[in-house]
């Protein structure tokens, strides 16, 4: 495998508006690409792998090349061009958490036939060694095949059970890409390759910090955001038990909690009716709203491979709490953008949230300093970071002279 180009990163919220066309990349190619990106994770799932592919396919797009999005059947789907559906998608517990995996007859013979029709330079898949269209697509594709990986884990009984034949389908593609350093930890535990690292990406005109406030958020106190999926490694049980600290110091606070899961109910158990806590409810194309009209942005996370939702609070001005955990260290630096509390400590927290609460100054300058590092992962940037990758494994010949 050839040494490759590596650059910048991000991820993001559904935004399906045409955009206007861009001049040609920095990386030129002789004629548009036909790309293909397979992935299990696609709309209406929401998650950081959706988004990185839709943006990507997005400003791919805006560059000329042709980008269709292979993925699954999924409850609530509807028909969108040049994204080809395959299979059922199937909800299944993974890796500490809900995970999706493609059912269905004949899956290798079906994208044999889409690869066939599409007439692809590239095939790109996520998370390519996760089960089944992913790993599947390596065998199918009759083009050179990129793989992205957007997972850290402590440990995976799949990865050990399947390691030497999982390595085989590594060792056919032409290019290994991660999202972060802590993600090739992970993987290099179980599996050797010339990882590129390539992170995530976010839309800097959507995560702004001048976008008109959301409903239900009040101007009369400090609000603390969390924001992400009912799931357990999201420490929101966490967040909780300090917020009922630091109100019982008599401060005024509001606690706003956007997102949704099956778990909400025990969520709603731990608030305690507390009328200072606010569950809103999943949301979409409204989060930079909800990033921009708070004054902190909470992020007790246990495990992650990137922290996508700090760069987005970031590019609105919007200082971090967060856990010092690998996956985070990638993007924020404690006392720079963030600060960094050790993972599940309810006392810390609440120490570092009434440091900022108390401090309008240091409020600012974390945000500010924010907002130029989020400067780096706009996605024009990730794009050409990935377009330089499909350069070296495609050669001069497919690239202007």
């Amino acid at each position: 495998m050839p040494p490759l180009t590596r650059r910048n990163n991000l991820a993001r919220v559904l935004d399906l508006t045409p955009a206007p066309a861009l001049p040609p990349a920095a990386t030129d190619f002789a004629k548009p690409l036909r790309i293909a990106l397979v992935t299990e994770y696609y709309y209406p799932h929401l998650g950081g792998i959706c988004e990185h592919v839709h943006f990507f396919a997005r400003e791919a797009r805006r560059r000329g090349h042709h980008v269709d999005i292979i993925t699954s059947n999924i409850e609530g789907a509807v028909a969108e061009p040049h994204v080809i559906r395959i299979g059922h998608s199937q909800p299944i517990y993974f890796n500490g958490s809900q995970a999706r995996m493609t059912l269905g007859w004949n899956l290798k013979k079906q994208l044999k036939e889409t690869f066939k029709r599409g007439d692809y330079d590239i095939v790109h898949v996520h998370s390519p060694l996760s089960p089944w269209l992913p790993v599947i697509a390596i065998d199918a594709a009759d083009c050179p095949v990129v793989g992205t990986f957007h997972t850290y884990f402590d440990k995976s009984n799949l990865y050990g059970l399947t390691r030497k034949w999982l390595q085989r389908k590594l060792d056919r593609m032409a290019a290994a890409v991660a999202v972060s350093h802590s993600t090739t930890v992970a993987l290099n535990r179980y599996f050797e390759a010339n990882w590129t690292i390539v992170p995530n990406g976010i839309d800097l005109d959507l995560f702004n910090p001048h976008v008109p406030p959301p409903p239900g958020i009040r101007k009369d106190v400090p609000v603390i955001l969390f924001l992400g999926r009912f799931d357990p490694r999201n420490g929101l049980t966490t967040l909780i038990d300090s917020f009922k600290k630091i109100k019982g110091t008599k401060r005024e606070v509001q606690l706003l909690v956007v997102g949704d899961g099956p778990l909400r109910n025990h969520y709603y158990r731990a608030a305690g009716g507390d009328p200072d806590i606010t569950f809103v409810g999943a949301v979409l194309g409204s989060r930079p709203s909800y990033y921009a009209h708070s004054s902190i942005y909470a992020c007790p996370t246990t495990k992650a491979s990137f922290g996508i939702t700090l760069l987005e609070s970031m590019a609105c001005e919007t200082p971090v709490v967060c856990s010092d955990i690998l996956g985070f260290r990638d993007v924020v630096k404690h006392e720079r953008e963030a600060l960094m509390f050790p993972c599940g400590d309810v006392d810390a927290l609440s120490d570092d949230l009434v440091r900022l609460l108390d401090d309008e100054t240091l409020r600012a300058r974390l945000g500010k300093t924010g907002r130029h590092h989020a400067q780096e992962y706009g996605w024009p940037n990730v794009t050409a970071a990935i377009l330089d990758v499909y350069m070296g494994v495609l050669g001069p010949s497919k690239v202007l002279g």
